[in-house]
């Protein structure tokens, strides 16, 4: 029997051919993440609704980290990662999260989870017309890529944002997959973009840019995310010649300012309404308030003030007012945002609430509102709605919330009340309620006969007996096995 050796040489230019194509299997860059997700009932706010499953395929970033979409990890109880083609798991943490943004970064709880994973590096913007791929995971850990064309680049609305951010328009086929929540587009092996929405009817979809997720990389970079700063302000386009001669606008140019939060970055710089905003930090805008993008071209202000500056950051204005140009500075921040007496998001946390006599107050959120379905404005409480859409409008104070009673819990004490919901209150025995806890506080408090409860609303007042009140709490709490009469 003749034997056969291989020249030393030959050998190791095979394994070196080996190892480098093992290094340019994508593989190693992403992972599965499962998230066990349960969130608040907000009509029952003192419990949780069914909890479910979520997958996605996660992309593992150079240093150890993994990159997935807000959505994916939004009212989790748990997260987990394991390994494409294996077995091998591990329980993960969130270690930064923007819900505007739509942005997650996890760490897995043990660092050599990850060993062996190259990570992929964020590659460059995208424009219209470029190709990309979006990558999924077969059930054996296999990659499977996807061409993709991004037809915009633009700003629009995100999941959990009004403002709007920098997005790509993606047309792609995807064929339906377990991790398929959330997905990674990629060029030439390289990150430029996380897919957050898809249409499987029209093929069409929406990704977060490169540009998005390496500014919210860089906040994260320090352990102290701040987010993504905003300019708290309303505003009109200004093409037409008549608005632009009746508010004194120059004759080219600029945005007709509505509406000013006096806590955001532009209110605290100075401006005010009725100021034509011409230029922001030196780039000028047009009548549509689009400014010329170096790599875009026409974009709107949204991506000028809220993705190119970072919070803390310097903020110029050049407006006129009155037919004079004035320059006025300030700082970026998130306060328009932040501070308002409706907030907008509510993940992660619970509802708050208190029970009176079977009354269940809470406060108003946006995430109140969504939980009557797709449909809220039509659905929900229309004073409710009311309070919501038009708070810039209104200026209401926002360490003033919104407290209103959400249903009534059936008890003979409340006998004849039990149709009432969604009334706004505003006084208990002749004290302003401007929360939870100061409503609390009044009950707790209360030395009258009964509790005088007025509303903005018909039927204008309630009233109940304070001492029976406080007799049949804790019966109304045992009916209805709550497991608290209040959450502050």
């Amino acid at each position: 029997m003749k034997r056969f050796f291989l020249p030393l040489v030959v050998i190791l230019a095979a394994v070196t051919l080996a190892r480098a194509a093992e290094q340019d299997e994508p593989q190693g860059s992403v992972v599965r993440v499962r998230a066990s997700i349960q969130p608040y009932d907000q009509f029952r706010p003192w419990q949780k609704k069914a909890p479910y499953g979520l997958n996605g395929t996660g992309v593992v970033l150079p240093g150890g980290r993994v990159l997935v979409t807000a959505a994916l990890v939004a009212n989790r109880t748990e997260v987990g990662l394991e390994k494409p083609g294996s077995a091998e798991k591990c329980p993960a943490q969130v270690e930064a999260i923007d819900y505007e943004a739509n942005l997650a970064l996890l760490r897995p709880s043990r660092p050599e989870f990850l060993a062996g994973f190259r990570g992929l590096a964020l590659g460059p913007a995208l424009r219209a017309g470029d190709d990309a791929e979006v990558w999924q995971l077969e059930k054996n850990g296999e990659l499977l890529r996807s061409h993709a064309e991004i037809l915009t680049v633009g700003v629009g609305r995100y999941p959990n944002d009004e403002a709007g951010f920098l997005q790509y328009g993606v047309r792609v086929s995807l064929p339906k997959r377990d991790d398929s929540y959330t997905l990674p587009l990629i060029r030439q092996n390289q990150l430029v973009g996380m897919v957050m929405m898809y249409d499987r009817d029209s093929q069409e979809g929406a990704a977060i840019p490169g540009p998005m997720i390496d500014r919210f990389l860089q906040d994260a970079g320090d352990g102290k995310y701040e987010g993504f700063p905003t300019l708290g302000v309303s505003w009109s386009p200004l093409r037409d010649p008549l608005l632009r001669e009746e508010v004194s606008a120059p004759k080219t140019g600029g945005i007709l300012v509505t509406r000013v939060n006096p806590r955001g970055t532009a209110g605290r710089a100075g401006l005010v309404e009725g100021d034509i905003l011409l230029a922001v930090d030196g780039m000028k805008l047009d009548e549509d308030g689009n400014y010329r993008d170096p790599l875009y071209g026409p974009t709107a202000i949204g991506n000028l003030v809220r993705v190119r500056p970072k919070v803390g950051s310097r903020a110029r204005f050049l407006v006129s007012r009155m037919g004079k140009e004035i320059e006025l500075e300030g700082t970026y921040d998130r306060r328009a945002r932040d501070e308002v007496a409706v907030p907008t998001l509510a993940f992660d946390s619970p509802p708050r609430y208190v029970v009176l006599g079977g009354l269940v107050f809470q406060e108003l959120t946006g995430a109140y509102l969504q939980e009557w379905g797709d449909k809220w404005s039509e659905r929900a409480p229309q004073r409710l709605v009311e309070y919501f859409v038009f708070q810039q409008e209104k200026r209401p104070d926002p360490e003033k919330k919104v407290v209103f009673l959400s249903q009534v819990l059936p008890a003979p004490i409340n006998l004849g009340y039990q149709q009432y919901t969604g009334l706004v209150l505003e006084k208990l025995n002749g004290k302003e309620i401007r929360s939870l806890e100061e409503l609390a506080r009044e009950f707790d408090g209360a030395s009258d006969r009964e509790l005088l409860l007025e509303f903005r609303d018909d039927p204008g007042k309630l009233v109940l007996d304070t001492a029976e009140t406080r007799v049949k709490q804790e019966e109304i709490q045992r009916s209805y096995g709550l497991p608290a009469l209040r959450k502050l």
